[in-house]
């Protein structure tokens, strides 16, 4: 087991760990000699060349859009022309990402609100203050929430692109504004809630920290802000207040269950995360109406079917295989990217300084590597067209970069066909610049 950092927390929470693993898979089963001339792709210059891509798409529901690392600005920048697209000629409605509710739900409200200009984009993504500060507070973003504001503009309420957030860390951030509700049991359910929490200062690393040293357990009081909730708003609520009140009594419910697991379990918590993020997709589905269409922002552990990875093998799950089994295979369609060499904006370990680092070329007979080797050119691979190849649909070294980069990627095992739909390879990619706070 590759150990990055001796702070236990960093171990449960650095967001690549879930290659870490080590895997009964025998490493002579491992490709490392495909005839790399049997990869068909196809070129990835312009917004153009994503025309392949869409039409592969087709009618998926969900589109995922991974990541090989969590500060590589090419990923931002083609993902979001990507987004562009399939809300312009797809109809997709909804954007979702791998970061904190409460942050970007107030993202949700500026791109739904009055036209603004580009420094309140700027300005508003601030609001992402949780380390890793610049994975949604940076400029590449803040051009797509520029564009999604003016897109809203001409746009009736009920048809306005929506953004949100899927991660568990800030859970119980919510507890700290007004709530328009006037039930008495929920006031008294959330104000116990936030006293509680209130000593762990929004880190609900700390918290994980006190389980573990002091052997607390808050989970009564999450569960009974839950419950309150629950049976004031009904199962699932139209209502776009009693739905963001009640999504957020679900995210402190299952928030504090896997920072109160990762003591104890890793591949429990991870599971509890992705389940969580599965779950919150699919209500945003059902809330904003049947023909809603949901692009997906998030690493590409999180985007890919984790039954095809080493993952898969020692009973972890992922937010793609969740999807596939309950909303259909064709429904889901699942795209990564990666590199073979460049920067990436990273700490060297857990809350660290970020920073520019480099990424060393790919490892030989990685699949990055085996991409590179074709033409150190962009690329757009499609699995339809390397599934029936048996020198590329089995077991493939695939790199992975989390916030926490000490300098050493980690190599996974894949069988790529099966784990994504389609691969976006940049060979050389550059650090996400930041905005300072």
């Amino acid at each position: 087991m590759i150990i990055l950092n001796k702070c236990w927390s960093l171990i449960f929470v650095c967001c690549f760990l879930f290659a870490c693993a080590a895997s009964h898979i025998n490493n002579s089963e491992v490709s490392t000699t495909a005839n790399r001339s049997t990869i068909p792709c196809y070129p990835l210059e312009n917004e153009k060349d994503l025309d392949v891509l869409l039409k592969e798409i087709g009618d998926a529901r969900v589109v995922l859009l991974g990541e090989s690392t969590h500060g590589t600005a090419e990923y931002y920048q083609w993902r979001a022309a990507i987004t562009k697209k399939l809300i312009q000629e797809k109809g997709f409605d909804f954007i979702a990402v791998e970061g904190d509710w409460t942050d970007s739900y107030k993202i949700n409200q500026f791109i739904r609100g009055p036209k603004q200009d580009s420094n309140s984009a700027v300005e508003i993504l601030k609001q992402y203050d949780r380390w890793p500060q610049s994975m949604w507070s940076n400029y590449e973003m803040a051009f797509l929430v520029k564009w999604l504001n003016d897109y809203n503009q001409d746009k009736e309420v009920n048809h306005k692109v929506g953004f949100y957030g899927l991660d568990v860390y800030s859970f119980w951030e919510w507890t700290g504004q007004k709530l328009n509700v006037e039930d008495s049991s929920i006031l008294t359910a959330t104000k116990q809630l936030k006293e509680k929490f209130s000593s762990f200062n929004n880190d609900a690393l700390k918290y994980a920290d006190a389980v573990r040293k002091s052997k607390i357990d808050y989970h009564e009081t999450a569960e009974h802000v839950w419950k309150n909730i629950q049976n004031f708003s009904s199962r699932l609520p139209d209502d776009e207040s009693k739905f963001v009140l009640q999504q957020q009594a679900l995210l402190t419910l299952q928030g504090e269950r896997y920072f109160r697991t990762m003591v104890s379990n890793r591949m429990q918590s991870w599971n509890i995360r992705d389940r969580y993020m599965a779950e919150t997709i699919k209500r945003l589905l059902q809330f904003r109406g049947r023909n809603s269409k949901a692009i997906i922002w998030v690493h590409n552990g999180h985007a890919g079917d984790a039954h095809y990875s080493n993952m898969g093998d020692l009973g972890y799950t992922s937010v793609g295989e969740i999807l596939r089994q309950e909303l259909g295979h064709n429904k889901i369609f699942s795209t990564a990217f990666g590199t073979n060499k460049g920067t990436v904006m990273a700490g060297y370990s857990w809350d660290a300084l970020l920073q520019k680092q480099v990424v060393l070329p790919a490892k030989t007979g990685s699949w990055e590597n085996m991409l590179h080797e074709i033409s150190a050119e962009n690329k757009l691979v499609l699995s339809k067209d390397i599934k029936n190849n048996p020198s590329l649909n089995k077991w493939i070294e695939f790199r992975s970069i989390g916030a926490a980069y000490p300098g050493a990627a980690v190599y996974g095992r894949s069988v790529i066909p099966q784990r994504f739909d389609a691969f976006l390879f940049l060979d050389t990619t550059t650090a996400l610049h930041p905005i300072k706070n």
